[in-house]
Order: structure tokens, then sequence, then C-alpha cells
């Protein structure tokens, strides 16, 4: 390349999947090995990445996003701080929680376990809530979502590891 920088590489996201969008419909050819490709990276999901990123998505965000939501709001009415957390708190894991729903309408099952451990362990690992943080607004959020990952799964078909009973004694009763 001549010691110039690849125009690949200095793309976007969605620069990127532009790029692919074209190719594949210029060379339908190549479908196929971008298919496998994509099905062997989607299931790949590491359970304790999963669960690192989830704590992290909800134990630092800004408390001070509480300020722009939470009190009286012309047009609202007063909305109260926990509400408030609530929400901040469910826009952090959204993302999360769509991984687990595209991986299982994949019928990717293990995958989508594998995701599902790892939120419901990031979860665990939320729910003592340190001061300063959202999360000692809502103290039951963890467990809260949680419940209902659990059920999601049950309905998706989805078995979560049995293990997971031994890495969340705390929560047996939300497991069994």
């Amino acid at each position: 390349m001549n010691g110039k920088r690849s125009a690949l590489d200095a793309l976007s996201a969605a620069e990127k999947a532009a790029v692919l969008d074209e190719l594949l419909t210029a060379r339908p050819d190549l479908r196929e090995p971008a298919e496998a490709h994509a099905a062997r990276l989607m299931k790949d999901a590491g359970r304790s990445a999963v669960a690192d990123d989830v704590e992290s998505a909800l134990k630092w965000l800004d408390i001070n996003e509480l300020n722009t939501r939470a009190g009286y709001r012309p047009g609202f009415g007063y909305i109260d701080p926990a509400e408030a957390a609530d929400e901040i708190l469910d826009e952090a894991l959204q993302p999360f929680l769509d991984d687990l729903q595209r991986r299982a309408g994949l019928g990717m099952a293990s995958a989508a376990a594998e995701v599902a451990a790892g939120i419901i362990l990031g979860l665990y690992n939320c729910r003592e809530a340190s001061s300063e943080t959202l999360l000692e607004y809502t103290p039951d959020y963890a467990a809260e979502r949680a419940s209902v990952v659990v059920d999601d799964c049950a309905r998706l078909g989805i078995e979560l590891p049995a293990e997971l009973l031994e890495l969340m004694p705390g929560w047996s009763n939300l497991l069994a």
C-alpha cells in the first residue's frame, strides 16, 4: 500500500456496512461466505464479557442525568427520581436485551443463553448499589430486570446454564 493508510481502515462502522452491502449486491457469490462469517461471529458470546459490560453500563451512568429527568417537568408533571433512574438504567440495558433477542431470533440458542447469563450476572453484580449511582435510587432494579430476562428466556425456549445457581446464590429463588 506504499505507506498510505488504508481507506477501509479509515471507514466508520456505518460506512463499512454500506461497503459490505454494496459488495454483496455486486458479488452475490460472496453472500454465502459472508453469512457463514457473520453466524460464526454471533455464536461467540462471552458470558463474562457481557456481564462486565452490563455492570459497567449500569454502574457508571452519570447520576447528574437525574437532574434532566426527575422533578417537576412542564407538560409532564412531577417525575420521581426512582422512576427517572429506572428509565435511564433501562436505556443502558436495552442494547444487551436487543442482542439477546437478535441471537434467539436467529436460532442461536446457545449464544443467546450465554448472552442471557451474562446479562443476569451483570445485573447480579449491580444488586448492591453504592452511593452516588443511579442504582441507589432503585434498589430492586437488578432483581426486577433479571426476573424479566429469566421470563424472556423461558418464553423464547432458551435454557439458562445450570451453573448460574452456583454463581448467584442470592438469587436462587429467581433462577429456580
